[in-house]
């Protein structure tokens, strides 16, 4: 029995000297918010704010995808009401004031009431001219607008379509485009509250030199952001800011409009295409 015994014990002393086995599972959790840009603005039917580009950074440095396939249009800046409607706004439609120079009493506005076009319900008395008198568009500009928040810096690239017309060609080269941002504000749905600039330089801060449309021809990046809308929590309409497209028929007989180029009703497509770089 003893000799039994040992021998059971030095079985379990070698069973309790051999290697333990063993089992790996390797998991390395990750997290990617991607740059992420949404364009807003108002429904070409209702007027009601509505989102119709939704842009990610699909790959670092270059490479988005807007997971919308619509595209937004511009609304009349202060309102939703889209362009796609509107024409562009009414102050163009109805025709565009003008100022006759060097009469005898001065310039003269033809926009006698101030309603921002010339029409009907505008009158004036007779007036003198002289050798210089000379008849321009009063510098008349038509101002449209979009909405972005963004978690990521981005920038905007613009064209515009090739005219159809020498005249068109013309009216490219006096058309003027600056761009201004808008922080906060309230157009139909409160905006900015949880925003800032896109650019840390302010309203204009990143915004190329001001461009006639001509230029925009074969396409050129107007805006070039360095920081994020979203400033703070808060809704989609808190952390946007309101981007604003003002075009201006320059003013004065050699850059402006004159009387050699006849009656017009001039339109032109810009499409601005936003990207994180």
């Amino acid at each position: 029995m003893k000799r039994i015994a040992g021998l059971v014990t030095a079985a379990a002393l070698a069973a309790s000297s051999a290697a333990p086995a063993l089992a790996r599972v390797a998991d390395n959790p990750s997290f990617n918010v991607r740059g992420l840009i949404i364009v807003w603005s108002g429904d070409e039917i209702t007027g009601a704010p509505v989102v119709r580009d939704f842009i990610i950074n699909t790959t670092p440095g270059a490479g988005d995808a807007d997971l919308i396939a619509q595209d937004a249009h511009t609304v009349l800046t202060g309102t939703l009401v889209s362009t796609l409607d509107s024409g562009g706004g009414a102050a163009v439609q109805n025709g565009i004031p003008f100022i006759i120079e060097n009469t005898g009493s001065g310039d003269l506005d033809t926009d006698v009431n101030n309603d921002g076009v010339i029409d009907a319900s505008d009158a004036f008395s007779g007036f003198s001219i002289d050798g210089t008198s000379n008849a321009r568009v009063d510098g008349t500009t038509t101002s449209s607008s979009f909405y972005v928040a963004s978690n990521t810096p981005f920038s905007i690239d613009a064209v515009a379509t090739a005219p159809t017309s020498t005249l068109n060609f013309i009216l490219l080269l006096i058309t003027q485009l600056n761009i201004s941002v808008e922080r906060a504000g309230d157009d139909g749905l409160a905006f900015g509250s949880a925003a800032q600039f896109p650019h840390s330089a302010g309203p204009t801060g990143g915004v190329a030199a001001g461009a006639n449309l001509f230029s925009l021809l074969g396409g050129q990046t107007v805006f070039t952001g360095d920081q994020r809308t979203a400033a703070s929590r808060g809704s989609i309409a808190d952390q946007s800011v309101r981007f604003d497209l003002l075009y201006t028929i320059g003013a004065g007989s050699l850059t402006g409009y004159d009387l050699s180029l006849g009656t017009f009703d001039f339109e032109v497509e810009v499409t601005y295409t936003l990207f994180a770089p």
